[in-house]
């Protein structure tokens, strides 16, 4: 394939050279056919040994001669460019996307019409343009332009004035390349034929602004990566459906999918039978230290273990799979709040959701004789953030190991606090935790007046702690990983008693961040990660449930780490006060 390449080329060049005549033959050609110009006039930049001895060939400038799903691939691009789509590219690594890319946009910018204005960006400056750094965004496309014949350059092309950081123009026809990192107004400074954004899943913070600013700026926007993680727009885009998806997977590559068969992957056999290949198998071999990330993301375009995901996704699916297959029957329901009281009535689209009603008596004075620490409800309460976050409780049945009720929604701290007195009082006086940080001091004060069994926090420092009366549950450094790692534990145990498919998704985007801390990815949720959380906390230090009536006597009067005192309300509000 090299070789007849090698000859074609070359007599090319040497007609183009001898033959004047010829000259505006092959430009037409070139300019008409893209395939024919990637054929026969573009190369990459390849130094790696081991892809060199593929070709036999030492000079890392190889000829760029596109295999047919590449030829698809870059036909496709231009009818998404010439009639404005939309269309992300997800890939493995080392498909040549970005080559392609640069390619393509190089021949839109060498016509002589104008309107061919491209804006190209990355997640950070650095890999946007470096003259010299053939890895940057400009510097391939420079890699190409002057190892073009000189009939396809613009006329009064001089590289000192239409060559700058950043910005190429072509001064016959006015098209240009600008360049741009990652940032929340990615694209607005320009009108664009089409954007090119490099990478797009690692593009941090600001990659759903960069999207929807993108969108006021072209009709063509083209994010291509490798996967990185589920919480990034980037993984939102692919599987909402609403963008046209084209994949570049290490099984389209002839010379990687030699030997394809089928079997058991040799480090994830949770996945089940898939495609491999001696090449597959060496890469995965090289890549062991790390095969999660390494080889999920940038060879298979596994979105759930790719980044930097904080549970075992893959686990989470498995659990999101089957809750879905066997989802209970759910009541949804509203609430209206009148004054201090709350009453709920069912809704389709409400934001309570009762799967089971209490197992108590039906009469209040009766309570004491029926079951004492059965339920315990958990809350998060919602920050304010920009992302829109919620305020959060489960009700958990400690007996039957389940959530019971919920609530997700974005409600004052007054309400929040009425309506879990309103599930505390309905789940038999339920244990209630909140979160203490932020806005959740503004809950519980409005609850301590109205409820009398809410959680004292504790001194992870020490093994017991009888001396702290501070109410609610606080995230801090200390609590936060003895949390999270306990909603790992059970989800991996497959024992969460979850009902809520919800929780799930926002499993999938809770991350690592840079500095280690587990948090919602950016743009994500984890509302209910942190409800769920405080759930099981609090559900390992509850003594077991138990008739009241069996043990009322050796506990009246006694306090207990981790709750509130067995005393009077009146007594309760003197401690708190």
């Amino acid at each position: 394939m090299i070789l007849p390449n090698f000859r074609q080329r070359l007599f090319i060049r040497d007609k183009l050279a001898r033959e004047a005549d010829f000259q505006p033959l092959e430009y037409w050609m070139s300019m008409k056919n893209i395939i024919h110009f990637f054929t026969y006039h573009l190369h990459v930049h390849e130094p790696r040994p081991k892809y060199l001895e593929w070709y036999g060939l030492k000079d890392p400038c190889l000829p760029f001669i596109p295999y047919e799903y590449q030829k698809e691939y870059i036909l496709k691009v231009c009818d998404c460019i010439d009639n404005g789509r939309d269309l992300l590219t997800e890939k493995s690594r080392d498909e040549g996307a970005t080559w392609m890319l640069s390619g393509i946009l190089l021949w839109y910018w060498l016509r002589k019409e104008g309107g061919n204005d491209f804006l190209l960006g990355s997640r950070k400056e650095e890999y946007v343009d470096r003259k010299g750094v053939v890895d940057t965004l400009f510097e391939k496309i420079r890699y190409n332009l002057y190892r073009l014949h000189p009939i396809f350059l613009p006329k009064g092309f001089d590289i000192s004035k239409h060559d700058n950081v950043r910005f190429i123009i072509n001064p016959e026809s006015g098209n240009f390349f600008r360049g741009e990192s990652n940032n929340s107004n990615f694209g607005t400074s320009g009108r664009y034929r089409a954007i090119f954004a490099d990478e797009f899943s690692k593009w941090e913070e600001t990659d759903h602004d960069a999207w929807t600013s993108m969108g006021d700026s072209t009709q063509c926007r083209l994010p291509v990566s490798t996967p990185w993680g589920m919480g990034r727009k980037f993984a939102q885009l692919r599987f909402s459906g609403a963008v046209e998806v084209e994949t570049l997977h290490w099984t389209d590559h002839p010379l990687k999918s030699t030997g394809l068969y089928e079997g058991q992957h040799p480090y994830f056999p949770e996945k089940g039978i898939v495609k491999l290949s001696p090449w597959y198998l060496a890469e995965c071999e090289r890549r062991k230290d790390d095969p999660t990330a390494s080889i999920g993301q940038e060879l298979d375009i596994d979105y759930l273990s790719s980044g930097t995901p904080y549970f075992n996704n893959l686990n989470v699916q498995k659990r999101y799979e089957e809750l879905q297959e066997n989802l209970p029957e759910v009541k949804r329901y509203g609430f209206e709040r009148q004054g201090f009281e709350i009453e709920i009535f069912e809704n389709s689209d409400g934001n309570i959701y009762i799967l089971n009603e209490p197992v108590l008596a039906e009469r209040l004075d009766d309570v004491l004789h029926t079951w004492k620490y059965r339920y315990c409800i958990s809350g998060d309460v919602a920050e304010g953030l920009e992302k829109g976050d919620n305020s959060v409780f489960y009700v958990f049945d400690r007996a039957m190991g389940k959530d019971v009720a919920w609530f997700v929604g974005k409600v004052d701290t007054t309400t929040f606090a009425l309506l879990l007195n309103y599930f505390g009082v309905w789940y038999g006086m339920a244990y209630i935790a909140v979160e203490n940080n932020n806005h959740g001091h503004a809950v519980i004060q409005n609850l301590k007046e109205i409820y009398p069994n809410l959680y004292f926090e504790g001194d992870f420092t020490k093994p017991v702690d009888l001396q702290k009366h501070k109410l609610g549950w606080n995230t801090n450094s200390i609590s936060r990983p003895i949390l999270c790692d306990r909603v790992r534990e059970a989800i991996n145990e497959e024992n969460d008693g979850v009902s809520d498919l919800q929780f799930y998704t926002e499993c999938l985007t809770f991350i690592h961040n840079r500095n280690g801390k587990p948090e919602a990815d950016t743009g994500a949720l984890d509302d209910r990660v942190f409800a769920q959380g405080i759930k099981w906390m609090v559900h390992s230090w509850l003594p077991a449930p138990k008739k009241i009536s069996e043990y009322e006597e050796k506990f009246k009067g006694m306090e207990r780490f981790g709750g509130a005192k067995s005393e009077t309300r009146k007594d309760i509000r003197q401690i708190w006060n």
